[in-house]
């Protein structure tokens, strides 16, 4: 059986949810960190965590894009969107994409770390 990557990779264009990543899982994960979808693409590509916390609504390339993207080139990762404001087509289409969660902001503690146990556990 391969083995899981224990990384967490959080994408989000707003330094406040990242510095919360950090602190509610940096001490159990190792976090990578991308500000924007470009960025997440390429770590994805060259070190595929086990687990991606995606935001929608990014400059540039949004959440929805780098999912799109990742399912066109068969990455095989979970991915969890966040999202600040809560559309229900956009949710379909994230799920129907492979998204096995969407969380809405302010993000729930308990929900993130059930999440990431689950997934990398």
């Amino acid at each position: 059986m391969e083995n899981i990557s224990r990384s967490i990779l959080v994408v989000d264009d707003d330094q406040g949810i990242l510095d919360s990543f950090e602190v509610l899982l940096g001490d159990r994960y190792d976090l990578v960190i991308a500000d924007n979808g470009y960025d997440a693409l390429r770590i994805i590509e060259t070190t595929p965590p086990g687990l991606v916390f995606l935001d929608i609504k990014m400059p540039g390339l949004d959440g929805i894009d780098v999912l799109k993207r990742l399912r066109k080139d068969q990455k095989k990762v979970e991915v969890v969107i966040i999202t600040a404001t809560h559309r229900e087509e956009t949710e379909k289409e994230a799920k129907s994409l492979g998204a096995i969660d969407f969380l809405m902001k302010p993000l729930n503690i308990i929900e993130v770390e059930r999440i990431a146990s689950q997934v990398l556990s």
